[in-house]
């Protein structure tokens, strides 16, 4: 690879760690009630509404990115969201300025999200395309768990406004962003005759996705409730512990993802699924903390396969502006599964008595279900994407 292409995928890369600055609310939630007692039913938006601006975003990315400069974007993004963050930090806002400016901290969850894994299917050599297609979701995971970290340091002083001095991590971000990022268009990068038709393996991949969205989600709705009030095997900082090490399992999950696929061909995705799904079985089954840890790490490992794998074959099986809008459609289903989760998961538990821990049992069940269906998507979408490979490594 050229120093040069090198550099700009490290670039994009950096860019993708800034995607999801939005969770930083979610840290300083238990402040910003403190800060405004008796509006607790108004000041939770302030963690649910950078969700669903994530996903409007990204679904509005699938027709923004066929028209628009991706580098824009991409920049305008990370603009949008540091200036929100600033006017937390240095402004005394009333309640719904806060959630205001919280909830346009989703933006670049979609819509970087959506543009960075066009720009890397694009400019890697086809050897590595596989590779940092994973790396950009381990990227992302990896920024989650720093901005939640530090925005957790700097709110130490018992003042919320304080968690949002972690968006001042974007500004060198931001530098390198206007400096080397790619600077191309869709069109321009893939001037053709006739427009594309959509790859009908895509839409199998994205059912698959939106799909299991739902259902993967159901550990993180649902773990801390369970550990501490349910089944009371731990206090909320074992909870903590075991969502950080969790963060960690998701990095390594994009690290490694590109080999998990070349080793487990076209059964990747299945065995994710029912690895992952068996995983959420383990709280339940054992109650013991040691299950939870157990079945935490396991469980987003595995989801990360999942979510990493998917983006790898949508990466590879679409060019141009069908990738552009196949990938927002994906990052907006990761938005909309959290959201989903929240509603249909519950619906789905009650069935069989209800409660956190029956949630993820139940959720676990239906992955491992997903998992044995979604062979039959995953096999010609494995042939595809690795025979373009091929055929691509060959020029």
């Amino acid at each position: 690879m050229k120093k040069k292409s090198f550099f700009q995928i490290a670039v994009i890369l950096m860019a993708s760690f800034a995607s999801w600055i939005y969770c930083i609310a979610v840290v300083v939630l238990g402040l910003i009630y403190q800060a405004y007692p008796g509006q607790e039913h108004i000041a939770v938006l302030i963690s649910t509404l950078p969700t669903l601006v994530m996903m409007l975003s990204a679904f509005a990315s699938s027709v923004l990115l066929r028209f628009c400069n991706r580098k824009y974007v991409v920049i305008i993004s990370m603009l949008i969201s540091i200036g929100a963050g600033l006017l937390i930090l240095f402004l005394e806002l009333p309640l719904a300025g806060v959630i205001l400016c919280s909830a346009l901290l989703g933006v670049p969850g979609g819509t970087i999200a959506s543009a960075n894994p066009t720009v890397l299917a694009e400019i890697a050599p086809p050897r590595l395309r596989d590779k940092v297609l994973g790396w950009h979701n381990s990227m992302m995971m990896l920024g989650m768990a720093i901005f939640t970290l530090l925005g957790g340091v700097f709110a130490k002083t018992g003042r919320f406004q304080d968690g949002y001095k972690t968006v001042l991590v974007l500004l060198p971000i931001l530098i390198l962003v206007l400096l080397f990022y790619l600077n191309a268009d869709i069109s321009a990068a893939t001037p053709t005759a006739e427009p594309e038709r959509f790859p009908r393996v895509a839409v199998g991949l994205l059912l698959v996705y939106g799909i299991g969205s739902i259902f993967w989600n159901a550990w993180y709705m649902n773990y801390s409730d369970y550990i501490v009030n349910e089944a009371q095997l731990g206090t909320s900082a074992m909870a903590g512990m075991i969502g950080s090490l969790c963060s960690v399992a998701g990095t390594v999950s994009g690290l490694v993802v590109a080999f998990w696929i070349r080793a487990t061909k076209k059964f990747s995705i299945s065995l994710a699924f029912i690895l992952g799904g068996a995983a959420m079985l383990l709280p339940q089954l054992t109650q013991s903390a040691i299950g939870c840890y157990a079945g935490g790490i396991l469980c987003q490992f595995f989801n990360l396969i999942i979510g990493s794998g998917l983006t790898t074959y949508l990466g590879l099986v679409t060019t141009g502006k069908n990738a552009a809008t196949a990938l927002s459609l994906l990052a907006g289903f990761e938005g909309s599964g959290v959201f989903l989760c929240g509603y249909i998961v519950p619906l789905v538990g009650n069935l069989f008595g209800g409660g956190a821990g029956t949630n993820i049992l139940v959720s676990g069940i239906i992955m491992m279900g997903i998992g044995i269906l979604t062979y039959f998507v995953i096999k010609p979408a494995h042939e595809a994407a690795y025979g373009n490979l091929k055929a691509g490594s060959r020029h």
